[in-house]
């Protein structure tokens, strides 16, 4: 059965195996965790209860999308308790990736549907997400969950000047 879970050492290894496949397919769209389980684990933590946090984070809650009949790792998402400057322009309350070989299976609609009601109960009242201009499957994702595109700005990342799109939803 596909699960939404907090993350647990039973899919750990699952868990690298994705990096690995990020790491091989040059994907840097989403970052997962780098380390040994006590590491991830504990960055999990710093986020969750809002500690040992660099001062331009918010406090996060982590969830992986899992076959639990598989001991798969699938995906991962991160609800972000609040916005600050820098997220309302680029992040957003949700970040997510989809382990490469799962890409297009319908997993993402399913994470992040999953995943809106752990932002309500957080008390996310009204949820943003952003991607690249460029991402058409995020955007598309987005569109498919309900969320209203608001506009389009730019953001500048080490010179580079990127297009993101903007999308809300009421929860």
């Amino acid at each position: 059965m596909i699960v939404l879970i907090e993350p647990s050492d039973k899919y750990f290894a699952s868990y690298q195996e994705a990096r690995a496949e990020y790491a091989a397919n040059d994907i840097t769209a989403y970052a997962f965790s780098d380390g040994t389980w006590d590491d991830v684990f504990q960055k999990f933590d710093h986020y969750r209860f809002e500690r040992n946090l660099r001062a331009d984070r918010v406090g996060a809650d982590y969830y992986w999308l899992v076959d639990d009949e598989r001991d798969y790792f699938i995906g991962e998402i991160c609800i972000r308790h609040h916005l600050n400057d820098a997220l309302s322009r680029y992040g957003g309350h949700i970040g997510y990736g989809i382990r490469y070989s799962a890409w297009n299976q319908g997993y993402g609609t399913k994470m992040l549907f999953l995943a809106l009601e752990k932002a309500k109960a957080l008390g996310i009242s009204r949820a943003l997400i952003t991607c690249d201009d460029d991402n058409i499957a995020s955007a598309k994702l987005a569109e498919k969950c309900g969320f209203c595109l608001e506009d389009k700005i730019r953001n500048v990342f080490e010179h580079a000047v990127i297009t993101t799109r903007r999308y809300w939803k009421n929860l």
